[in-house]
């Protein structure tokens, strides 16, 4: 993110493809006094981030929720196992975190 930002060239957002990245580029915008013109977006919902969102640093995280996304697996695998039918495809939707809805993930 570092070299990013000398380049000069104009950075509209950064989505990062996890929280400690997403972190990390918001600490280097941050140095560089972008802070406010570079939303910063982290995938995972971990602990720093949740902190990060709720004082204003990253814009939001994604919660992909582990728990569901197991539960299911095992569900379609029992039923399989039992020789019944299942879908081609489950879905266990993410779950944007913002500042309106940190406190739900903390």
């Amino acid at each position: 993110m570092e070299n990013w930002l000398q380049t000069g060239k104009t950075i509209n957002a950064v989505v990062a493809q996890n929280d400690e990245m997403a972190i990390g580029a918001y600490n280097s915008i941050a140095a560089a006094g972008k802070q406010n013109d570079i939303p910063v977006v982290g995938i995972d919902a971990i602990a720093d981030a949740l902190k990060s969102v709720e004082d204003g640093g990253l814009l939001c995280t994604v919660f992909q929720n582990a728990t569901a996304q197991s539960q299911t697996a095992i569900d379609v695998a029992v039923q399989a196992a039992q020789g019944e039918e299942v879908d081609d495809w489950y879905d266990v939707p993410f779950e944007l975190v913002t500042s309106e809805n940190v406190a739900d993930y903390k």
